[in-house]
C-alpha cells in the first residue's frame, strides 16, 4: 500500500514537472522580444539629431571653412549638433596621459583621444546613444527620411552603426539584417566586417561604456581599434549600405573611391546658393570699360560668352570728365586718371549697398579668365569663410599666397587653387566684395588719398576689412606690355598667368595680327644668312609680323664642336643648342606660349584667319603645336573635335611623328615639360627628342593638317643643318606667301622655281651669246647643258638601242632625260627647262609671279612656250589670274603641247618622266609628252599667250632637232627681249 502511494505522488510529480516545463518553455518561446528597439523615443530626436540623443562634430577652432561648411549642411538638413573642440597633435600634455606606444604618430594618437573623451562624455550625460561626426563630410540630402527607416529596422543589441566607411568588402558576400516590412528598399543594414573608418558613426550608452573598458593606448588608431573589437565579436555594430554619410573631397579627389551620395547636400547648397553658371556665384557681376575702347569690351563680352556669364557694364567716369574729377578729389591728391579710376569703382561699391546684393564682382576689362574658373569657383564658395568682405580672383603682388596665411582647409584638401588671408593684393582688374564690405570702404574711402588698389591694400593691412585671395589667380590681365588706362605712362605689372586661358581658347590672345596668337614669336637666324633675313623681314612686313630674329648658333662656335665619335653633326648640336636656348628664353621672359620659326621658311597666305580658327579648337592641355613638319605620318587618326567647323580646311591631329623643327609653338607648360627633361648634352638632333616624347606620351602635342608652314631650298638656299640635303616637300602651301611677294625660292633669279637649265648644242655658240644677253638683261641664273653628240653613240643609245629615233632626236631625248634626273639627284622642288633658241617676255619676272599664285599645287609639267595654234581654244582657264584679272595670261590645262623649248617639271614630275620615258619609243619626247597628256598620266598646264616663243632670225636658222622643220610663229611676244636689247 505504501509503494502505491509513493508511485502515485511520483506519477503526480512527474505530471506537475511536464506541466511546468511545458508551460515554461511555451512562454519563453512566444515571449515578447525586443528584436527592433523602441523607436517612439526616436522620433523627436529625427528632424535634429537624425534619431539619437546627441550629435557630437569633432572640429578644431582653427577650421572655419569646415566649420562654416557644416554649418551649412546643418541649417539645410535640420541638424543640432555640438562642436567637440578637437585635441591637436601639438597638444602633447594631454596624449601624453594616455602613455601611447611611440610608433603611433601624433595626429593619430590626438584622433584616438578625442574620440575616447566623446566616449566620455557620453557616458557623463548619460545620453542612451550618440552620433560622432568629423567635420569634413557631406550627407545625402534626404538622410533624415533614411535614418527613420534605418531605426526602424536596428537590432536593440547595437552598440556601434557605421553611417561610414572605409572598406570596400563591406555588404559583400553577406545577407543584409532582416527586415520585414522592407521599410527600406534602398538602404540596407549589415553586421560591420571592418569598418577602417572613424568618420560618422553611432555609440550606444552599452558601446560607450565597453569602449571605455576596452580601449587600451597602444600602436593602433582608433579605426583599427575598433574593427580589432568588431573582428573579435566583443562589441555589436552594424553598417549602413551604401552610406548616407562620406568624407567629402574635392571634385577629382572622390570619396575614397567607394561610393557617391544620390544627392549631395553640399552640392545642392553649391549649386542653388547662387546662380553659378552666370555670375559665378556671387549677385551681379560687374564690368568697367576704362578705356572705352570698343576692341576691349568685345573680348570680354567674348570671353562671357563663352564661359556663359551675365556682366553689367557700369557707366564710367574717364580723366576727361573734370567737372566730376574735379568733385570727387577737389584736393588733387591724385592725378586726373587715377581719380577716375578710383570714382569708378567707388560708384559700384555704392551701387551694391544700393541694390542690396549680398556680393558683386567687379573686373576691368582688360583681363583673361581661367577656362575653368566655373568649378574652381564652385570649390572656392565652398570654403570660403562666412566673415570674408573682400575677396581676390586676380592680383598683382608677389606676397600673396604665403603658406602661413593658408587657411587650414585648403592645406587638409590639397586643392589646386587655394584661399589664403590676403597681404598685399595689390591691382583691383578682379575682386569681390560683400555687402558688408562695400559698406565699409563708403565710409572709409569717401575721400581719396592714396589710388584706391592701395587704399584697398591699406584697410586689408590694418584689419579694418576681411580679405582673402585665391592662389594662384584665376583672372589674370592681359600679359602684354601697353601703357594702361589708370597709369598713363606706366608699363603694366608682370602678374601670375593663368593656367588655361580663355582668350587663347577663342583666339584671341595679344595681337593675332602681330604674333599669331601666341605671345612672341622667335626666328632662329645665323648672322652669315642676312639673305634669309631680308626675306622673312619682307613677309613680317606683309603680315604685319613681330619677330625677333635670335642669334643661332653656328657649327663653327666653339660650343658646336663634337666627339667625332658621338655620330652627330657640329651642325646638328648648333641647332640643339639654338633651340634649347630659345625655350630658357620663354621660360625666363615668362612667355604663356612662343612660336619658334627657322628662317628657311614659306607661309601659308591666310594663315592669320587660320590661326584664329586653331586657337579656338586646340585643347587647354597643349604643350607642342606643329605648323610645319617633315613627316609623312602627321594626320591619321580623327582630327580633334571641331563641333562648330571653324575650321574646314585645316584641322588638328595628335602628333604622331613630326620630324623638323621649322615652325612649332611651345606653351608654358611645354617649356616646363622640355627643360626638366632636355639639358645643354646634345645627345641626338632636337627634332629627334620632341619625336622621342611625342611617341612616349610624355608630351601633349598637335600638328596642325595641311600645314601652314613650310621649309624651302634652292641652290642658293641650302639646308645650314644638312648641306645638300633635299627639302622634304610632302605638302605644298595651297597659297605661297612667298610666291605672292615674289620671293618665292630664288625668283628674282630663276623666275620662282628651283633651278633653269639651258640646253645648247656645242657647235651653236652663236646662240649660247644670244642667251647670255637674255640672262644678262633679266637678270636669271641659269646652267648650259650640251646637247649629247651623235657620235656618242654609247650616251644616244643606252637608253634603248633599238629605239626608232633619228640620232639628232634621240641626243635631244637623252639630254632632257638626263636633266630630269639631275633634278632628283639635285633635290631641286622644280626646274624651268629652255632650248638655246628663245626669246623671252621683257617682263616675264612680274607675269610669272602672278601664274605662281594661281598654279594649282598637283601641277607636274608647266609650259610657258608651245607649238600648237589650237592650245587653250577648246577649253576655259582653270583659274583665273588673282592679281589682276585683266591680265591677259591664263592658264589651261594641256591639250597637246608640242615643243620642249620651254616648260618647266616639278621634282614630281621628274620622277613620273624618268620612269615613264626610260625606253625611248619611236617618238620624239615632246610626242611622248602629249601621250601621257592625253592619257592622264601626267598633270600639265599650259600658258595662254606664251611667255617664251622660238626665235630665228631668218628661215636660214633650221631647229637642231629636226633640220627640215621650221619654226612657227603662233604668238608673238608683247615685248620682246631681243628686239629690246638689239
Amino acid at each position: 500500500m505504501a509503494m502505491l502511494r509513493f508511485n502515485r505522488y511520483m506519477v503526480a510529480i512527474m505530471i506537475l514537472a511536464v506541466f511546468t516545463y511545458a508551460s515554461l518553455w511555451f512562454s519563453y518561446v512566444f515571449r515578447p522580444i525586443p528584436m527592433y528597439q523602441d523607436v517612439k523615443k526616436h522620433y523627436k530626436h529625427l528632424n535634429t539629431s537624425l534619431g539619437f540623443d546627441h550629435v557630437y562634430v569633432i572640429s578644431s577652432s582653427t577650421q572655419t571653412n569646415r566649420r562654416q561648411r557644416m554649418k551649412q549642411i546643418a541649417k539645410k538638413i535640420g541638424l543640432e549638433f555640438e562642436f567637440f573642440p578637437a585635441i591637436s597633435p601639438d597638444d602633447t600634455k594631454v596624449i601624453d596621459e594616455f602613455k601611447f606606444d611611440d610608433e603611433l604618430d601624433q595626429s593619430h594618437k590626438a584622433s584616438y583621444v578625442n574620440h575616447y573623451k566623446i566616449y566620455q562624455s557620453i557616458a557623463q550625460n548619460k545620453f542612451e546613444d550618440a552620433l560622432i561626426l568629423d567635420d569634413n563630410l557631406d550627407f545625402e540630402l534626404n538622410i533624415s527620411s533614411i535614418m527613420l527607416d534605418v531605426h526602424k529596422i536596428l537590432p536593440a543589441d547595437w552598440e556601434l552603426l557605421h553611417l561610414t566607411f572605409c572598406n570596400s568588402q563591406e555588404g559583400v558576400y553577406s545577407n543584409p539584417i532582416w527586415d520585414s516590412k522592407n521599410v527600406s528598399p534602398d538602404y540596407k543594414l549589415y553586421k560591420t566586417k571592418k569598418t577602417y573608418c572613424a568618420n560618422a558613426y553611432a555609440v550606444s550608452s552599452t558601446g560607450a561604456s565597453k569602449l571605455l573598458k576596452s580601449l587600451k593606448p597602444s600602436k593602433l588608431s582608433i579605426e583599427y581599434e575598433l574593427t580589432k573589437l568588431i573582428q573579435s565579436n566583443d562589441i555589436t555594430s552594424y553598417t549602413i549600405l551604401p552610406p548616407p554619410i562620406v568624407p567629402w573631397r574635392s571634385p577629382g579627389k572622390g570619396n575614397y573611391g567607394l561610393y557617391y551620395l544620390k544627392k549631395s547636400t553640399l552640392n545642392l547648397l553649391s549649386e542653388k546658393s547662387k546662380p553659378l553658371n552666370s555670375t559665378l556665384g556671387f549677385d551681379n557681376i560687374y564690368a568697367i570699360n576704362l578705356s572705352g575702347q570698343p576692341d576691349k569690351r568685345e573680348k570680354l563680352e567674348s570671353m562671357a560668352e563663352k564661359l556663359n556669364l551675365k556682366l553689367e557694364f557700369s557707366t564710367t567716369i574717364s580723366a576727361n570728365d573734370f567737372d566730376s574729377v574735379k568733385k570727387f578729389n577737389p584736393t588733387n591728391t591724385l592725378i586726373p586718371s587715377e581719380t577716375a579710376h578710383y570714382l569708378n569703382h567707388y560708384m559700384i561699391y555704392q551701387s551694391i549697398v544700393d541694390h542690396g546684393y549680398d556680393s558683386a564682382l567687379i573686373l576691368e576689362d582688360d583681363i583673361d579668365f581661367e577656362l575653368d574658373i566655373l568649378s574652381i569657383m564652385t570649390n572656392t564658395h565652398r570654403n570660403l569663410p562666412a566673415d570674408w568682405e573682400i575677396l581676390y580672383l586676380g592680383h598683382c603682388s608677389e606676397l600673396e599666397g604665403d603658406s602661413n596665411a593658408l587657411l587650414p582647409d585648403n592645406n587638409d584638401e590639397d586643392l589646386e587653387y587655394n584661399l589664403f588671408k590676403s597681404k598685399k593684393p595689390y591691382c583691383t582688374y578682379a575682386y569681390a566684395v560683400s555687402y558688408v564690405g562695400a559698406i565699409k570702404m563708403l565710409q572709409k574711402l569717401g575721400k581719396p588719398v592714396l589710388p584706391i588698389d592701395l587704399g584697398l591694400v591699406d584697410m586689408v593691412d590694418h584689419e579694418i576689412i576681411t580679405s582673402y585671395t585665391i592662389v594662384p589667380p584665376v583672372i589674370s590681365r592681359w600679359r602684354v606690355f601697353d601703357e594702361s588706362d589708370k597709369y598713363p605712362n606706366r608699363k603694366n605689372f608682370d602678374i601670375p598667368s593663368l593656367k588655361h586661358s580663355t582668350l587663347y581658347s577663342l583666339g584671341l590672345t595679344f595681337e593675332l595680327n602681330s604674333t599669331l596668337g601666341f605671345e612672341h614669336i622667335y626666328v632662329i637666324n645665323l648672322k652669315t644668312r642676312t639673305d634669309r633675313r631680308k626675306k622673312l623681314e619682307a613677309l613680317a612686313g606683309k603680315f604685319n609680323l613681330n619677330l625677333e630674329f635670335f642669334p643661332a648658333v653656328s657649327k663653327d662656335d666653339e660650343e658646336a664642336q663634337i666627339d667625332p665619335n658621338t655620330g652627330l653633326r657640329s651642325t646638328h648640336k648648333a641647332c640643339y643648342l639654338s633651340h634649347y636656348r630659345i625655350y630658357k628664353s620663354i621660360e625666363e621672359r615668362g612667355y604663356e606660349s612662343a612660336l619658334i620659326l627657322e628662317d628657311d621658311i614659306d607661309l601659308e597666305l591666310s594663315i592669320a584667319s587660320i590661326m584664329t580658327n586653331i586657337h579656338r579648337i586646340v585643347p587647354s592641355n597643349w604643350e607642342l603645336l606643329y605648323l610645319g613638319f617633315c613627316s609623312n605620318w602627321e594626320g591619321s587618326g580623327d582630327p580633334i573635335e571641331d563641333k562648330i567647323n571653324i575650321s574646314p580646311s585645316h584641322k588638328l591631329y595628335n602628333s604622331n611623328k613630326p620630324y623638323c623643327t621649322h615652325a612649332y609653338a611651345i606653351s608654358r607648360a611645354g617649356i616646363q615639360n622640355l627643360l626638366g627633361k632636355l639639358t645643354e648634352e646634345v645627345r641626338a638632333p632636337i627634332d629627334l627628342e620632341l619625336v622621342g616624347m611625342v611617341g612616349d606620351k610624355k608630351i601633349n602635342s598637335y600638328t596642325i593638317m595641311p600645314p601652314l608652314i613650310t621649309q624651302w631650298r634652292s641652290p642658293n638656299n641650302p639646308s645650314d643643318i644638312s648641306p645638300g640635303q633635299k627639302a622634304l616637300d610632302f605638302y605644298f602651301l595651297k597659297y605661297s606667301a612667298l610666291h605672292y611677294l615674289g620671293l618665292l625660292k630664288e625668283s628674282n633669279t630663276t623666275f620662282g622655281f628651283n633651278f633653269i637649265y639651258v640646253v645648247n648644242h656645242p657647235d651653236r655658240t652663236d646662240r649660247l651669246d644670244k642667251v647670255e644677253q637674255l640672262s644678262t638683261r633679266l637678270f636669271f641664273d641659269k646652267e648650259i647643258w650640251h646637247t649629247i653628240l651623235d657620235n656618242n653613240t654609247y650616251s644616244i643609245n643606252e637608253l634603248n638601242p633599238n629605239s626608232e629615233l633619228i640620232p639628232s632626236v634621240k641626243a635631244h631625248y637623252v639630254t632632257h632625260y638626263n636633266i630630269y634626273k639631275s633634278i632628283i639627284d639635285r633635290g631641286y622642288g622644280s626646274a624651268l627647262i629652255l632650248e638655246d633658241d628663245i626669246d623671252l617676255e621683257l617682263s616675264i619676272s612680274t607675269i610669272i609671279t602672278d601664274v605662281h599664285q594661281s598654279l594649282p599645287d598637283d601641277w607636274e609639267l608647266l609650259y610657258l612656250g608651245h607649238c600648237n595654234n589650237l592650245e587653250g581654244k577648246s577649253s576655259k582657264p582653270i583659274i583665273v589670274n588673282k592679281i589682276d584679272i585683266r591680265s591677259p595670261y591664263k592658264l589651261f590645262k594641256s591639250e597637246k603641247p608640242y615643243c620642249t623649248y620651254a616648260y618647266a617639271v616639278s621634282r614630281a614630275g621628274a620622277y613620273k618622266l624618268v620612269e615613264a620615258l626610260k625606253n625611248p619609243t619611236k617618238y620624239p619626247i615632246d610626242q611622248e609628252f602629249v601621250n601621257l597628256i592625253q592619257t592622264n598620266k601626267i598633270n600639265s598646264y599650259t600658258l595662254i599667250p606664251p611667255l617664251v616663243v622660238h626665235w630665228h632670225p631668218s628661215n636660214e636658222s633650221p631647229t637642231d632637232i629636226s633640220p627640215v622643220d621650221q619654226t612657227s610663229d603662233f604668238y608673238a611676244l608683247k615685248n620682246s627681249t631681243i628686239k629690246f636689247i638689239s
